[in-house]
C-alpha cells in the first residue's frame, strides 16, 4: 500500500470515529432569589382610607418592626400588615401622637403590647411605652403626660380580641387573616441589656418571616449533537431548513 493510501485510509478513520462521537450540552435554569433586606427599624405608618375606629384614623405597617427595651432584655416584634389607631393611648394623650414623629413608634410598640393583652404585664407595657418615647427623642414632659394618659385611662384598651387585626395596605378593601395565632407574650427573643440585638438586625433576621410562593423551575433542556449535523445543515436537501 502506497502512503498516500495509507494517510488517506487514517483520514478516513478518524472523520468516521468522529462522526460518532457526540456533543451533550445541558441548560439548567437557576431561579434568581432576591436578598432578604434587613428589617426595618423606622418603619412608616400607612393610613388606611375609608377605615376608622371610634372616628379615630387607622394605619398599618408595611414591614415588621422590632424594637429591644433596654431594662428588660425583651425583643418586641411589631408584625407587618398589624393595624393600630394608637388607642390604647386615651384621647386627651392621643393630641402628643404623631403619626408621623416619634412618639408614634413608641404607640405602635405599645399598641401592639396592649392586643396581645399578657395577664399581669399591663403596667410594664406602659413602662416599655415610656422607656421608648425618650428613647426615640421625645420629649421628658410630653412623654410623661403620653404614660400618664395611658396609666389613668388606658385599662379598658388591654387585651381587645376586636384588635386583631391585619390590613395589606396595597389591598385595603380585604382583611387579611392573621399570619399566625395570638402569642401569649409580646416578648420574641431576650438580648440583656439589648446586646446583640442591632447587630441581629443586621442580618436580614425576621421574627415573622414572609411566607413565598414556590418557584417553579423547568427541567433541565438536554440537547445532543454530532459533528455531522454541521454538515448536514448546509447540504441543500439536509439539515433543519425550512422548505
Amino acid at each position: 500500500m502506497s502512503r498516500s493510501k495509507t494517510v488517506l485510509t487514517l483520514i478516513g478513520a478518524a472523520l468516521l470515529a468522529s462522526a460518532c462521537a457526540t456533543q451533550t450540552s445541558t441548560t439548567v435554569f437557576v431561579p434568581v432569589v432576591a436578598p432578604t433586606p434587613p428589617s426595618s427599624l423606622t418603619p412608616q405608618p400607612i393610613m388606611l382610607f375609608n377605615q376608622t375606629k371610634d372616628g379615630r384614623k387607622l394605619f398599618t405597617l408595611d414591614a415588621e418592626f422590632p424594637y429591644c427595651d433596654v431594662d428588660t432584655g425583651k425583643v418586641i416584634v411589631v408584625p407587618r400588615w398589624y393595624v393600630t389607631d394608637f388607642a390604647s393611648v386615651p384621647w386627651y394623650g392621643q393630641a402628643f401622637i404623631d403619626p408621623q414623629g416619634p412618639t408614634a413608634r413608641a404607640a405602635i410598640v405599645h399598641d401592639w403590647l396592649y392586643t396581645i393583652g399578657e395577664p399581669g404585664k399591663r403596667e410594664e407595657a406602659d413602662q416599655i411605652f415610656l422607656r421608648a418615647m425618650l428613647r426615640y427623642g421625645v420629649p421628658p414632659f410630653q412623654a410623661n403626660l403620653a404614660y400618664q394618659a395611658v396609666r389613668l385611662g388606658g385599662e379598658k384598651g388591654y387585651g381587645l380580641p376586636t384588635d386583631w387585626r391585619f390590613v395589606d395596605p396595597k389591598r385595603q378593601d380585604l382583611v387579611q387573616p392573621p399570619p399566625f395565632a395570638k402569642p401569649r407574650s409580646g416578648m420574641v427573643r431576650y438580648f440583656p441589656k439589648c446586646q446583640g440585638f442591632s447587630a441581629l438586625i443586621q442580618t436580614g433576621w425576621r421574627a415573622y418571616p414572609i411566607k413565598t410562593a414556590p418557584v417553579t423551575v423547568p427541567p433541565p433542556v438536554v440537547v445532543t449533537k454530532t459533528p455531522l449535523d454541521q454538515v448536514k445543515a448546509k447540504l441543500p436537501f439536509g439539515g433543519d431548513k425550512k422548505k
